[in-house]
């Protein structure tokens, strides 16, 4: 008897979150969420729109940079020195990553049959 009582009372609660389901659906529902999909898809584009400003913004503050930074050197007579600094620092960077790539990577040793892993281990 208590197990029937038991399988109502679930029943009409699958019964109650039917109905509340059900006044969640329809064309308003529809509507609703269309709407706010409509208003998510504006906000995305206005977001791009402010990052592509700001991209542009910041080109142009390197591209100035660099203009600055060309005509001083031409004032100063340093363009040969900058040039050799600049070739120097990329040959370096182009050699780290040589080296980067020709390192090899020791294999981890692997637990025997019936070993257990220390805490370090993990």
């Amino acid at each position: 008897m208590a197990n029937m009582k038991r399988l109502e009372k679930r029943l009409e609660n699958v019964e109650k979150w039917l109905k509340d389901f059900e006044k969640g659906t329809g064309p308003a529902q529809t509507m609703d969420n269309m709407n706010f999909l409509v208003s998510q898809t504006r906000m995305i584009g206005e977001q791009m729109q402010n990052i592509q400003k700001q991209n542009m913004e910041l080109q142009e503050i390197l591209q100035n940079n660099g203009n600055m930074l060309q005509e001083f050197l031409e004032e100063q007579d340093t363009v040969l020195a900058w040039q050799a600094f600049v070739t120097k620092k990329n040959e370096e960077h182009n050699n780290a990553l040589q080296e980067s790539e020709t390192e090899s990577l020791d294999a981890q040793e692997q637990a025997e049959d019936g070993e257990e892993m220390g805490e370090g281990d993990a």
